[in-house]
């Protein structure tokens, strides 16, 4: 009984601590383009939507190093770009955190908007987290939920 419980732990150790899983908490990027699902409505029933404000957060997680949001692009269910959401790069400190807010009434992107922001760094930095949150108000109970970003270009480090 013993063998196996230690054989399990070593299965189990391995598995968390895989190259992957290595990669992504160590791994330093100059910059990426990361997409993020945000919904200004959503459907309760098939006749009946509620609205919902988005917010972006996105945090720099790196405790050393600068970062600057280039741009974050609000992208409608079709895949139009309905608006730039900076009007200038923003800096970001070091575990600092910049949001922007799509307003409540404001349904241009519909069932499947979307963020997309791009970051820089002047030197290698640690990816940020970069979330939509979803809410219809404060007028009473409703739906509130989060999306997270899911990266789709990196710019690596040239060794």
């Amino acid at each position: 009984m013993i063998k196996i419980l230690m054989s399990l732990v070593v299965v189990v150790g391995a598995v968390l601590l895989t190259p992957a899983n290595a990669q992504e908490v160590a791994a330093r990027v100059l910059g990426e383009i990361v997409y993020v699902p945000a919904y200004s409505r959503i459907f309760s029933h098939p006749d009946r939507s509620d609205l919902l404000a988005a917010t972006l957060a996105v945090h720099n997680i790196d405790p050393d190093t600068p970062i600057t949001l280039q741009s974050v692009e609000y992208h409608g269910e079709d895949g139009t770009l309905l608006r730039e959401l900076l009007d200038n790069p923003l800096d970001l400190g070091p575990l600092q955190s910049g949001t922007v807010l799509v307003p409540i009434n404001d349904t241009t992107g519909g069932v499947g908007a979307n963020f997309l922001l791009e970051w820089t760094s002047a030197t290698p930095a640690l990816s940020p987290i970069a979330e939509a949150i979803m809410t219809s108000g404060s007028g009473g109970p409703g739906p509130s939920f989060t999306s997270r970003g899911r990266v789709i270009e990196q710019r690596i480090p040239a060794d």
